[in-house]
């Protein structure tokens, strides 16, 4: 992989710092280390849940710019104009920007910035946000929409790619798919050094030293879910298959890997179906620790129940980890989760009883014979750079040539001139 010769910086924009554990900022900083190894990277992101004492992404020789900005409806804002104008700054001397979404009122400012100064901008997009996905409150559904009018959409329509996960989603989007002549798909990848994986590949089995050994005496059945414990990963339903499982005769436990605002509520509900003794709630789970997890269980399900996630990113690195997965038929997820029946299943979202049996079928299946194909972040960063190179505007053709970047302004739905006077 291998950038233009122009030094001009690739400048990442991503709503939260590198000591924060999501699944944006996972997929932003793995692709800062990958293209800081042949070219000055920049980030700008912000001050919110950063914890100067956790371990931190690795972001490789990249310089990162934490901007002060305030949480608002679980989301970073930057408000003061100050603020807003350094951004304005780093992004005019850039040579691409490459912005992930959602960022509300910094996605427009930032393509803008972009446009402007003749600079390709490239939007991933991560998921149609909700304000209330992860808390819900009152009126959450308007201000979501307001969001979306006002600065999702303009922002979309201004800049000159758009980078999916996986074509389905892009077509369900009800934001993505006003956008779709501008839609790129380009799938996520894995870390293979810190699931174990590539040419030494770890093979064994044995228990984390995260899980307590009394959680699975000889016989009982590994079911895994790691992940963010918000709504929309669906956990109140895989409670409810586990117990659709277990009084079926399964003597099945449940791992749960991560943290977020539902896990007592989650607790909770395990007592309420008396499977409490065979939840585990295993927190944070350091990096060392991810793939070995994977390799223990013996199906990682992820049930999602909304398109706040295009794909579960846990399903795709335990199929390629090895282990049999089951997941929720959402918009795109077929095209990078396994739905043979042999390393996975999909099931309609929502649907405790056809969770419970597909994980009652994986489990039957066995091990898979073969794991998923391996894709890495360094493939993913590939097609990222050929992308780049196709704008132009600083980064060469393949035939060396340069092409200027094609700035356009497509008609934006539900954007007002109001709206445009507001984020100004």
């Amino acid at each position: 992989m291998s950038f233009a010769s122009d030094r001009a910086p690739v400048t990442i924009v991503v709503p939260l710092p590198p000591s924060y554990r999501g699944g944006t900022e996972e997929y932003a900083y793995r692709l800062t280390q990958r293209f800081s190894r042949t070219r000055p990277v920049q980030v700008l992101t912000t001050t919110v849940r950063w914890e100067p004492n956790a371990p931190v992404l690795d972001t490789g020789t990249a310089w990162v710019e934490r901007l002060p900005a305030r949480e608002v409806f679980e989301r970073p804002l930057l408000i003061a104009p100050a603020v807003r104008r350094r951004l304005r700054d780093e992004i005019a001397s850039s040579g691409v920007l490459q912005l992930h979404m959602p960022f509300p009122l910094v996605e427009r400012l930032a393509v803008q910035t972009a446009q402007r100064a003749g600079i390709p901008s490239v939007l991933t997009y991560h998921m149609d946000a909700d304000l209330g996905g992860a808390r819900p409150f009152r009126g959450s559904g308007a201000i979501t929409r307001c969001y979306r009018a006002l600065s999702a959409h303009p922002s979309l329509a201004a800049c000159d790619a758009i980078v999916s996960n996986s074509r389905g989603y892009a077509e369900a989007s009800p934001v993505l798919r006003h956008h779709l002549s501008k839609v790129r798909v380009i799938r996520k990848g894995v870390d293979v050094h810190r699931l174990g994986l590539g040419r030494r590949s770890v093979k064994t089995r044995a228990r984390p030293a995260i899980v307590a050994p009394e959680a699975f005496p000889p016989g009982r059945d590994r079911l895994l879910f790691l992940g963010r414990l918000v709504p929309y990963k669906g956990l109140p339903v895989l409670l409810e298959a586990v117990q659709r499982l277990r009084d079926a005769g399964r003597d099945v436990g449940l791992m749960i890997a991560g943290t977020g605002p539902m896990e007592s509520a989650l607790g909770a509900r395990a007592a309420e179906l008396r499977i409490a003794p065979f939840v585990s709630f295993l927190g944070f789970v350091p990096d060392t620790e991810v793939g070995p997890l994977y390799r223990f269980a013996d199906v990682v399900a992820a049930p999602s129940i909304s398109t706040l996630e295009s794909t579960a990113t846990s399903l795709e690195e335990a199929a390629m980890c090895g282990t049999a997965v089951v997941g929720t038929e959402l918009p795109g997820a077929g095209e990078t989760v396994p739905h043979d029946g042999v390393r996975g299943r999909l099931v309609p979202p929502g649907r405790a009883d056809c969770l419970a049996e597909a994980i009652a079928k994986m489990l039957d299946a066995g091990r898979p014979p073969e794991p998923l194909p391996l894709r890495t972040w360094d493939d993913t960063a590939r097609e990222y750079v050929d992308l780049f190179r196709e704008l132009g505007a600083g980064f060469p053709s393949r035939s060396g040539r340069r092409r200027p970047t094609a700035l356009r302004r497509p008609a934006v739905p539900g954007f007002s001139t109001l709206g445009r006077l507001l984020l100004r």
